[in-house]
């Protein structure tokens, strides 16, 4: 009986262990046009998304802005993900959280600022890059 539990939690560690380090469907380059409210027009977006255990790092490129702007925060559950994003706008700089769900190959977002008294939500699809 013990060596029989003894094996089932083994090979329950070994199989999170797995699961863990396995890629993950989020893992890769996406890109992405937003269409923003005006008078902001659209924008085009690169995200680079690493995940492990869990958690998201990575970074993204915005369209006429010469750096990419890191990932601060993130994790990934399921088909679900949860980053934030600090963006340059000119001297001032602006957090942003983004929420996405992974639907038929693509990442359905939504994001807004963290600020919540700042701006509104924007809704986007992120394809995977080829």
């Amino acid at each position: 009986m013990l060596k029989r539990l003894i094996l089932t939690v083994a090979i329950a560690i070994l199989g999170f262990a797995a699961a863990t380090r396995a890629d993950s469907p989020f893992d890769g380059t996406w890109n992405a046009n937003v269409v923003r409210p005006a008078p902001a027009g659209p924008q085009t977006l690169k995200i680079t998304l690493n995940t492990m255990e869990g958690k998201i790092t990575g970074s993204m490129m915005i369209q006429d802005v010469p750096a990419p702007a890191p990932i601060t925060w993130g994790m990934v559950k399921g088909d679900l993900i949860t980053f934030k994003v600090t963006m340059p706008f000119g001297t001032a700089t602006a957090t942003f959280v983004y929420l996405g769900k992974l639907e038929n190959g693509a990442i359905n977002f939504g994001r807004r600022p963290e600020d919540l008294t700042q701006g509104r939500l924007v809704e986007f699809m992120a394809t995977k890059a080829n």
